[in-house]
């Protein structure tokens, strides 16, 4: 089949054809029997394709049978198949890509992009150098959260806090190791009393509390912590919107 007919057809089944086009394709299907039987062909598989289910592919005897003779063996020709199923493979490429790339991130992807670890600003030492009641094994403990070392703060913290029931400051810095550790499940024990006390860090508590939640999987306690945050006016505005991302997701 010569290239001009494969252009009219291709253009014909993609609704491309223009008035002039569509004139001379009539004309040519009337003159050229193979061009006809081709024409005959793409219509038999479009009309398929409508009636049956794309899952059912090459099973399709509706398929099989608009694939057999009685057209000429000599009249029908492959050459536009590969076009049609390169098309394909690049629509369905483009899904999956698009998929991925569109596809909202996961909540406990969101969680960790958005718990921040929280500054320690404890006095453990004034300007004097002086401890200000804070043994060695806290200090080492905090230590290790400033330097970003979360698992092991947090191991080390545990300890000090089943000693120390009463200092809620010990507890938050333990909880917001195990958030940095994803340890969520752990994190919304160890926090949950800080945000029922009235230490300086009930109100931070609130957020990884809320944090620890949706990692967690526990939606409703998400979203009580997280607006609370946000509702608080001592919230820091900028981990308000990574509370707000966070709940908008829920």
């Amino acid at each position: 089949m010569e290239n001009r007919a494969e252009y009219l057809l291709e253009s014909y089944f993609a609704n491309a054809l223009t008035a002039v086009e569509a004139k001379e394709l009539k004309t040519l299907l009337a003159a050229d029997p193979g061009v006809a039987a081709e024409f005959a062909f793409q219509q038999n598989i479009a009309a398929s394709a409508q009636l049956r289910p794309l899952s059912a592919g090459i099973q399709n005897t509706v398929w099989r049978t608009a694939a057999q003779k009685p057209f000429p063996t000599t009249a029908i020709k492959t050459s536009m198949w590969p076009r049609y199923a390169y098309a394909a493979a690049a629509a369905i490429a483009l899904l999956i890509v698009g998929y991925l790339f569109l596809m909202p991130p996961s909540l406990q992807t969101l969680v960790a992009e958005n718990a921040t670890a929280f500054p320690n600003n404890l006095p453990y030492k004034n300007l004097a150098g002086e401890t200000n009641g804070f043994s060695p094994e806290a200090i080492n403990a905090l230590s290790l959260y400033d330097k970003g070392n979360y698992t092991e703060a947090s191991l080390a913290l545990e300890p000090i806090v089943r000693a120390n029931a009463d200092r809620m400051d010990y507890r938050f810095y333990w909880g917001v190791s195990l958030v940095q550790n994803k340890q969520y499940s752990e994190a919304v024990t160890a926090l949950t009393p800080v945000t029922q006390s009235q230490s300086d860090q009930a109100i931070p508590a609130q957020l990884f509390l809320g944090l620890a939640c949706a990692g967690a999987g526990d939606k409703d306690c998400a979203r009580t912590n997280l607006q609370a945050y946000i509702n608080s006016p001592q919230a820091d505005p900028k981990r308000k919107k990574q509370a707000k991302t966070v709940l908008e997701a829920l």
